[in-house]
């Protein structure tokens, strides 16, 4: 039975998920880390600054519960 996550990617880090969009619905075989998402979704840790679950930032190593809607965030940079 597949996991299913909800995941949305802010700014730069768009590109990252199917079809370039903002929002995608992700399988997984199991519940993933927040770390293990991210390379599922090839998306390199030094372009996140925060991943949030249901609003509130977590860690890496959070195992992020099924049904779940998940935030990426990027570094920011500005001059």
């Amino acid at each position: 039975m597949a996991i299913e996550y909800r995941v949305r990617a802010h700014a730069n880090l768009r590109h990252y998920l199917p079809g370039a969009k903002g929002e995608a619905r992700i399988d997984a075989p199991r519940p993933l880390k927040a770390r293990e998402l991210l390379e599922e979704l090839k998306i390199p840790e030094g372009e996140v600054m925060m991943v949030a679950v249901r609003g509130e930032a977590v860690k890496l190593e959070s195992v992020i519960e099924e049904g779940c809607e998940v935030e990426l965030f990027p570094v920011l940079s500005g001059g």
